[in-house]
C-alpha cells in the first residue's frame, strides 16, 4: 500500500531513540555526535530500494547484507538501526530486539493510528478468513446504511485500507506495511477495521501494541509447526492464545478444542468473555440453532440468551459446509455485540462471498462439480471432505493441492493422510514451493497416499492439474455415468505462487475451473 497524504508530525532521531530506551532494548548508540538527536526523519523503511534524503534505515532479516545499508546511506540515508555496529559513518542505533524495534519505531512514525480505530481481530488454524469475510460483509453494510465509510480489512486474501484494495503478500502484514494500512485508514475516515491475526504476528510482535475492541480464537489445531516458525504445537498454540492479551472483549466458541483454556486465561486476564455454540444442550451467550443446508447455503436461527430482542429467525447465509455456521456465528456475535442491526447482517450474509473459499462450479449436466478452496491444512481438509460425503456422497472426489516448502511440514503428513483417506484421484502441484525443490515436499506425502492405493500424479503447473483432472473427469461421466468433484486446494483465488524469493504470476484456481466449466457448458449447449 502506498502511504497517503495526511497532516504528518515531524519527528526526530532523539524520539526514536527515546522511545526504545523506554523498551529498555537499547544496548548502544553508535557514531554519535551533539547532532544526532535533532536529525529529522523524514522516512523510514528497511528497503534499500525506498530511501530518500534523511531516511533513518531498519536493518532487519536473516537474510541482511551490511551492503544494502551502504545503499541505503548513498541515496540519503541519514542513521540506521540494528543489532550490532554496521561500522558506518552515520549514526546507528544498536538494540537487543529487532522485532520489537521494528514495531516500535513504525508506531511513531505513522503516529499511532490504531488508537483512533475500532479494531476486531480474528486468529485461529481453520476458517479466519471466511469469519473476517463476514463480518467485513456485516460492518460494510451495517455503515453503508448509515453513510458512513466501509470497514477496512487485512486479511491473508486482500488488504483494503479506504483508497485501494490489494491482494495479500503476508496475513498479518510486517510492521512498516501494517502501520500504513492503519494509517490510511484514518486518513480515508475509516472507524472500523478487521485484522485476521496469524500465529506469526503474534510471535514476532507486529500486533504487540494492537488492541482489539473484539478478539476470537475461532479454533486451534497443529499447524505451521518448522524450524522457522514454530518449534512444536506449544509455542504454536500460545501464539493464537496471545489474542486474549490484545482483546478488551473475547469472543469464545465453547464447541472447539482448548475453549476450558481460551476461558481460563480470559479469566486470569480479567477480560470481558461473550460465549457461543452452535451444539446443542450447550449454554451460552449466542447460539446457532434450528440449522439447515440447501442448495444455496445455510439457513438458521440465531439466539441470544442474554437479549431476545437480539434474536434472529430463518438467517439465510451463502455459505456451503456445515463448518461455516460457526464462522457466520463468531461476525454475527460481534455484529450483534457492537449494536449492528438485524437488517444489515441479513442484507450481507445473504450475498457474502469469500473469493476462492468454498466457491462452487457445476456443469449444466451435474457431471462435474469443480470447487475451489483454500483449504490447506488437516483441519481444513478433514472439514471439506465430511462435507463432501454427506452432500456429494456418490461422486468421485479428485483433489488438486500442494504444501508450502521450507515450512509447515507437518502438513505434509497430515494432507497426504486426509487426501489418502477420503480422495479417489490425487495430483500433488506448486502451493508456494519457496527454495525447496518441489519434488522434496511431495516425496513427504507420497508414501500416505500409496499406503491408502490413492492413485497421484505430479506436476508443479497447477493449470495443467486443474485442466486434467477436469478433462478425466468429463470422460469418466461420458463413459460410466459416475459423478466427480474436481477441488483445486490451497490457493483459492490467488493469482502468485511463491518459488525461489519470486511471486511467479498464474492464472487463479477460480479463473481455471471458471473458464472450464463455461467451455463445456457450452458444447452441452451446441450438442443439443
Amino acid at each position: 500500500m502506498q502511504l497517503q497524504e495526511y497532516p504528518r508530525q515531524e519527528f526526530i532521531l532523539g524520539d526514536y531513540l527515546a522511545d526504545l530506551r523506554t523498551e529498555n532494548i537499547v544496548s548502544e548508540i553508535v557514531n554519535w555526535t551533539d547532532d544526532s538527536n535533532s536529525l529529522q526523519v523524514v522516512h523510514l523503511t528497511y528497503d534499500s530500494r525506498k530511501v530518500v534524503e534523511n531516511t533513518f534505515f531498519l536493518c532487519k532479516g536473516k537474510n541482511f547484507k551490511r551492503q544494502y545499508l551502504l545503499d541505503a546511506i548513498d541515496l540519503g540515508a541519514t542513521a540506521y538501526l540494528a543489532e550490532k555496529d554496521l561500522n558506518v559513518e552515520i549514526p546507528g542505533i544498536i538494540v537487543s530486539n529487532i522485532r520489537r524495534a521494528l514495531t516500535v519505531c513504525a508506531q511513531r512514525y505513522f503516529e499511532w493510528p490504531q488508537h483512533e480505530l475500532s479494531i476486531m481481530g480474528v486468529t485461529g488454524t481453520k476458517g479466519k478468513s471466511t469469519t473476517v469475510s463476514c463480518l467485513r460483509d456485516i460492518f460494510d453494510a451495517w455503515l453503508k446504511n448509515r453513510g458512513l465509510a466501509p470497514a477496512g480489512i487485512i486479511s491473508s486474501i486482500v488488504e483494503f485500507d479506504g483508497f485501494s484494495s490489494e491482494e495479500s503478500v503476508l496475513t498479518t502484514p510486517e510492521p512498516i506495511e501494517l502501520f500504513t494500512i492503519l494509517r490510511n485508514c484514518v486518513t480515508a475516515g475509516i472507524e472500523h477495521v478487521v485484522l485476521e491475526s496469524s500465529s506469526q504476528g503474534f510471535k514476532y510482535g507486529r500486533l504487540d501494541d494492537i488492541k482489539f475492541s473484539y478478539g476470537v480464537i475461532v479454533n486451534i489445531a497443529e499447524d505451521h509447526i518448522s524450524d522457522i516458525e514454530h518449534k512444536d504445537f506449544a509455542d504454536y498454540k500460545a501464539a493464537k492464545l496471545a489474542m486474549i492479551d490484545h482483546s478488551e472483549k473475547l469472543l469464545v466458541n465453547l464447541d472447539v478444542e482448548y475453549s476450558d483454556l481460551m476461558l481460563q486465561k480470559a479469566a486470569e486476564m480479567q477480560v470481558e468473555v461473550i460465549t457461543l455454540s452452535t451444539a446443542k444442550r450447550i449454554k451460552a451467550d449466542y447460539r446457532a440453532e434450528n440449522i439447515r443446508t440447501t442448495a444455496d447455503g445455510l439457513i438458521f436461527d440465531v439466539r441470544s440468551k442474554k437479549y431476545p430482542e437480539q434474536d434472529i429467525k430463518d438467517l439465510f447465509v451463502s455459505l456451503h459446509g456445515l463448518f461455516n455456521t460457526e464462522n457466520a456465528l463468531v461476525a454475527i456475535t460481534i455484529a450483534l455485540s457492537a449494536g449492528v442491526d438485524e437488517v444489515s447482517i441479513r442484507e450481507a450474509l445473504s450475498k457474502v462471498s469469500v473469493p476462492g473459499r468454498m466457491m462452487l462450479f457445476p456443469t449444466e449436466d451435474d457431471a462435474v462439480l469443480g470447487l475451489v478452496d483454500y483449504a490447506h491444512n488437516k483441519l481444513s481438509f478433514d472439514a471439506l471432505f465430511e462435507w463432501l460425503h454427506e452432500d456429494y456422497p456418490d461422486h468421485k472426489y479428485i483433489a488438486i493441492f500442494g504444501s508450502t516448502g521450507d515450512k509447515a511440514v507437518n502438513r505434509r503428513l497430515e494432507l497426504g493422510v486426509s487426501a489418502g483417506e477420503n480422495a479417489d484421484v490425487v495430483y500433488l502441484t506448486s502451493d508456494d514451493v519457496g527454495y525447496e525443490p518441489f519434488d522434496s515436499i511431495n516425496a513427504d506425502m507420497i508414501p500416505h497416499l500409496e499406503r491408502y492405493g490413492v492413485p497421484w500424479t505430479a506436476d508443479p503447473l497447477r493449470e495443467n492439474c486443474i485442466r486434467d483432472a477436469f478433462a478425466k473427469a468429463i470422460d469418466l461421466y461420458r463413459e460410466t455415468g459416475e459423478k466427480s468433484v474436481v477441488m483445486a486446494l490451497g490457493k483459492g483465488d490467488e493469482s502468485s505462487v511463491y518459488k525461489n524469493g519470486v511471486y511467479e504470476p498464474i492464472n487463479s484456481d477460480v479463473t481455471v475451473m471458471k473458464l472450464l466449466v463455461r467451455q463445456y457448458n457450452a458444447s452441452l449447449e451446441k450438442s443439443e
